[in-house]
């Protein structure tokens, strides 16, 4: 299978801070991800991730993320090293 790393980050609402998102990541689209940084408060929630997947299951996560509320951005340099 053809793997590839990309990384993004997650901006998500004060309504989705309790939700188990990652875990969704890897129950429903077999994703591998390492967080890269993270800051939660009870207001909003920052995540910057490297998913580790084929292309098809990356596009399928975040349009699963985007649905459900998540802004994902994708960070273009290496930031975040």
């Amino acid at each position: 299978m053809d793997r590839t790393r990309e990384r993004y980050y997650l901006t998500y609402p004060r309504t989705l801070i309790r939700e188990p998102l990652l875990y969704h990541l890897v129950k429903k689209f077999d994703l591998m991800f390492n967080i890269r940084g993270a800051s939660v408060s009870e207001e909003i929630g920052l995540v910057a991730l490297e998913f580790e997947g084929s292309p098809s299951q990356i596009e399928r996560a975040i349009k699963w993320l985007r649905e459900s509320g998540v802004i994902v951005e994708r960070i273009e340099k290496n930031v975040i090293e």
